[in-house]
């Protein structure tokens, strides 16, 4: 490697590499954005880039989806521009299946939380950008939070407005939102009004107390 070229640049190049030897390690995605597409480094990888390097990721895809660590799955998916567009197109599909099996596997409400939480959750989801897909997940999401206004709830429906829901899904989304919301100023409202009520009697109380004592000292 060109030890001339900026170190971003050195670090992006690093990480590309790895598709020719290990990706276990990889947890940062990478990209073929500004100077690094047309380096010579670059393209002799890109030339390079096989069959075996394909099955390389597809099994560390699988293996971070098998660890539950969407944060790796999401930065080895990025891996996919380095691939032909046929490449591409089944890794796509490859990782879309992994997806759906991964999600239909954890429909315990505790674990989809944490799915729905995770970092690469929504990058993933977003970066897939499938219909089935994306009504899976907000199948799920609407089953166990829509009729129950909740923090987590009201965290996972903040992701869920982001993601590429169609018109109807954005729409029950944003109204969640909003009733919960609106509970929360209602709820605070009746919060001051209480907390108001107490410090005045407590004044009241502190009044007569002070009453008390000036009446008792004028006795004397």
């Amino acid at each position: 490697m060109n030890q001339n070229h900026p170190p971003r640049v050195r670090a992006m190049l690093g990480r590309i590499e790895l598709i020719k030897t290990d990706l276990s390690d990889v947890n940062i995605s990478v990209s073929l954005d500004g100077i690094v597409k047309d380096l010579p480094e670059t393209t002799q990888i890109l030339s390079s880039i096989n069959s075996e390097d394909k099955t390389r990721l597809l099994t560390a895809l699988n293996n971070a989806f098998t660890k539950r660590d969407l944060t790796k799955v999401s930065a080895l998916y990025s891996y996919i521009v380095l691939f032909s567009e046929s490449d591409q197109l089944e890794i796509k599909r490859e990782t879309l299946q992994d997806f759906q099996i991964y999600i239909r596997g954890h429909r315990n409400e505790d674990e989809l939380n944490e799915i729905f939480t995770h970092p690469g959750f929504s990058t993933l989801i977003n970066t897939l950008d499938n219909k089935d897909l994306t009504d899976l997940q907000y199948r799920l999401f609407a089953r166990y939070h829509l009729d129950d206004k909740t923090n987590i709830g009201r965290k996972i429906a903040g992701i869920q407005k982001n993601l590429p829901l169609n018109e109807e899904q954005k729409a029950t989304v944003i109204q969640y939102l909003a009733e919960i919301k609106a509970e929360k100023q209602k709820n605070d409202l009746t919060e001051n009004k209480r907390s108001n009520k107490a410090l005045i009697w407590t004044l009241v109380g502190v009044a007569l107390l002070v009453i008390r004592i000036i009446l008792r000292l004028s006795r004397d």
